[in-house]
């Protein structure tokens, strides 16, 4: 039996954090929390993680920050960002994987963090190559 995947969740939000915990761990997902960029950066350091969930609006470090410091020190781990601040600029998604909405269903969080972890087992130019696709449709909408 394959081990479960291990989620880092980061939100300052206690209730959000201990919700999304339990909706990724119903899910099959093995969980590890933090409160805040700090102490999410340092299990990042000392735990394998496959995937990291990050709030963006914190205290102290927004999420943008972290993930830009956790790309530098496992750029191949992917970063779901979450906001209820609506869309987001695009200067503060340059460093994370997959960008939803806090409103969003919870399916939503669930099948997105699943495709983020099925898309990363392929090889880096086939991802980059569905990313450009996916972008150049977007500009021609």
């Amino acid at each position: 039996m394959a081990r479960p995947r291990t989620i880092l969740y980061i939100d300052d939000h206690r209730n959000a954090l201990i919700g999304r915990k339990m909706l990724l761990e119903n899910s099959g997902y093995e969980v590890l929390e933090a409160t805040g960029g700090d102490e999410g950066l340092n299990l990042f350091r000392s735990h394998p993680v496959d995937a990291v969930v990050l709030d963006y609006q914190m205290p102290g470090m927004n999420g943008d920050v972290v993930a830009a410091k956790m790309k530098r020190i496992r750029s191949s781990v992917p970063i779901m960002l979450l906001s209820a601040y609506g869309p987001l600029p695009e200067s503060k998604l340059k460093s994370v994987d997959t960008f939803v909405p806090k409103s969003q269903e919870p399916k939503m969080l669930i099948s997105t963090l699943q495709h983020l972890l099925n898309s990363q087992s392929r090889p880096f130019f086939s991802r980059w190559l569905d990313h450009w696709r996916d972008r150049n449709q977007a500009v021609k909408l």
